[in-house]
């Protein structure tokens, strides 16, 4: 017993059981210390979500029944008013595969209140009474490695976990007694489209199994049933219990009944991918972004994530992401970020988007609450590019810089880098140029920058600058960007820049 009172063991696996069995009782005071920091934290989540997890009428399940409800009766409606047949199959699908998580979902709920919730109770007084047994794992006083503590019920597994180097905490709670089914999905895709959704999912969030069975878990209600329109044949769904992290999520697991041995491992996978023509990237691309990367409509950014032991694996598929525009954005230590920006992002947002079928799917999908990257990529899809040539010049081989005019009608030259010493090459070659160049910290960025009196003393660079705020001065007039208009007016007239183009004169 631990010096608390509580019972804390060393945990050994056990042929046949997914439960650890304890075989060394701990005294350590470390441990104890580390276990029971574990232990407070589940404890604290629980009270956190008392409202949907103690509660004798709320359910965890609520909200997703109430998505899934809303959803069917949504491509119900699209379903009696569409006219197009591929449009009317792939709805009929989605409709199939979200009655069948609806049922799990109503089952779990009824589930819930008969047994797991008076479990989960009954073990919260325990571990407060140091009644439980704590069966723990992993590296407690590493914090580069992972350690776990394991609570049993006779339905319930829950696993706190510290993940490793980051040390944040997350908890799943897992179900014994709750049976899953079988979903069939028809063939809605072509065999290469669907093959790029596969690679997407299976390098992201998807595994295969030691059987060879693609198989993927999930919280989030519009890729499970992402997952499933990409298996066509049967597919395994269950429910298989809850994360309790920020909020309370069902963890959906799925399994492609139909495809095992499709692949042997990520790296045949891998290998796939990066085979895939210009046609079919962008898709792979939408499904692992959607998974493992972010959409920042607000920036006109669109990252991917990916940790340092992923690299090798996707280093032909880097070369191919470097080929649409993403460029090394950020290093965390333990994970990577690729990313891409501006117009080049909207152009990828519309490729993702470009087959009429992934864009139907999206969009639907995007009606589920907890389907905020999609509704982000499709607003980002929906954004006019602005093409960097409009507004930039070319000031010495090679270097583009944006022409930038504040609401005070100033005048900036500018480019950015993320690479500090990037931005000190660039800003050396302008010196050399004869231009007085400025390097200063932007973000997450290095910018180069030729300030409004550096641009006024060199009438060649002021005439291209002010070719440039002609053209701009035109968009924004023909946008009815009235302030924008004035501010490039002032910069104009700063510049002694020629009389604007008569059009732009009349309609200002």
């Amino acid at each position: 017993m631990a010096p608390n009172g509580l019972k804390i063991c060393w945990g050994v696996k056990v042929n046949g059981s997914r439960r650890l069995r304890c075989v060394e009782e701990v005294d350590d005071p470390r441990v104890v210390e580390e276990t029971m920091r574990l232990i407070n934290e589940f404890i604290n989540r629980v009270e956190r979500h008392r409202d949907v997890l103690l509660s004798d009428s709320a359910t965890p399940f609520d909200e997703p029944i109430n998505a899934l409800s809303n959803l069917l009766r949504m491509i119900e409606t699209k379903v009696k008013e569409g006219n197009n047949e591929n449009t009317t199959n792939l709805r009929r699908a989605i409709l199939d595969v979200g009655r069948a998580m609806l049922r799990l979902a109503k089952r779990a709920h009824k589930k819930w209140l008969k047994t797991y919730k008076s479990e989960l109770e009954e073990l919260i007084e325990k571990l407060r009474s140091n009644g439980a047994r704590v069966v723990i794992s992993g590296e407690p006083l590493d914090k580069d490695k992972s350690f776990m503590a394991h609570l049993y019920t006779k339905h319930l597994a829950i696993v706190v976990n510290r993940v490793a180097k980051v040390e944040s905490l997350t908890i799943q709670i897992s179900f014994t007694g709750l049976k899953g089914i079988h979903v069939v999905v028809p063939k809605l895709f072509s065999g290469n489209r669907l093959r790029a959704m596969q690679c997407g999912l299976l390098l992201t969030d998807g595994s295969i199994d030691k059987k060879g069975y693609p198989e993927m878990g999930t919280h989030q209600l519009w890729q499970a049933i992402a997952w499933l329109i990409a298996w066509p044949g049967k597919n395994s769904v269950r429910i298989h219990g809850l994360g309790l992290n920020d909020n309370v999520n069902i963890k959906w697991q799925l399994k492609a009944v139909d495809h095992r041995g499709v692949f042997k491992n990520k790296l045949e996978v891998a290998e796939e991918t990066s085979k895939l023509g210009d046609g079919e990237f962008p898709t792979f691309t939408l499904y692992a972004v959607l998974s493992d990367g972010d959409v920042n409509a607000k920036r006109k950014r669109v990252r991917l994530y990916m940790g340092y032991s992923k690299l090798e694996l996707w280093s032909g598929i880097i070369e191919k992401l470097k080929s649409l525009g993403f460029g090394m954005d950020r290093d965390k230590g333990h994970t990577i970020a690729y990313a891409i920006r501006s117009s080049k992002a909207i152009e990828l947002a519309r490729k993702m988007l470009g087959d009429s079928a992934i864009k139907t799917l999206v969009e639907d999908l995007a009606q589920l609450p907890d389907a905020e990257k999609p509704r982000r990529l499709i607003e980002l899809a929906g954004m006019e590019p602005k093409h960097l040539g409009k507004s930039s010049i070319e000031v010495v081989d090679g270097v583009k810089m944006t022409v930038c005019v504040s609401n005070g009608g100033s005048v900036e030259l500018k480019v950015q880098r993320k690479d500090y010493n990037d931005a000190m090459r660039i800003q050396e070659r302008l010196k050399r140029a004869g231009y007085e160049a400025g390097l200063r910290p932007s973000g997450d960025y290095f910018e180069i920058y030729i300030s409004m009196y550096v641009i006024e003393r060199d009438q060649e660079l002021a005439r291209r600058v002010c070719e440039v705020l002609r053209r701009m001065l035109e968009e924004a007039v023909n946008k009815g960007r009235e302030r924008r208009a004035k501010a490039i007016t002032r910069a104009m007239e700063r510049l002694n820049c020629p009389t604007q183009s008569p059009r732009a004169q009349q309609k200002q």
